[in-house]
């Protein structure tokens, strides 16, 4: 089961990284939850796969399509997985360039639950802000 939660997780990296919303959308359960900490415009709980799916596309259009993840290494248990990730993106004339956190629960070959953690939640903030 890990190396299922394993390549789930790895596929939806492949899919954000090539922008093909409609595969990580395959990917996600119907009843997926987000949560993404800080003050900022973008942070608080989503709930559903409309409202996942609107996070991302939030941050997509706030960056002008600049955002990008790069995951630097990811593993997995029978019900977890943990991406290592870079987050980049640019707006407004500044850059974000931070590793983050990514916890998530995977569930019968879909993806249930994330917990974003960024590695500077005050810089998080204001660059969304």
């Amino acid at each position: 089961m890990a190396d299922t939660n394993l390549e789930v997780v790895r596929r939806a990296y492949d899919a954000l990284a090539a922008g093909d919303f409609g595969a990580l959308m395959a990917l996600l359960s119907d009843d997926v939850k987000a949560h993404v900490p800080g003050r900022s415009p973008v942070a608080g709980d989503y709930d559903g796969k409309e409202a996942v799916g609107g996070y991302v596309a939030t941050l997509a259009a706030l960056s002008g399509g600049t955002l990008r993840f790069e995951p630097h290494d990811v593993t997995a248990s029978e019900a977890h997985a943990v991406g290592l990730v870079r987050d980049l993106a640019e707006r407004d004339g500044r850059a974000l360039a931070m590793n983050n956190v990514h916890v998530w629960h995977v569930d019968s070959g879909l993806l249930r639950e994330i917990w974003i953690y960024p590695g500077d939640v005050y810089a998080w903030d204001e660059f969304w802000s």
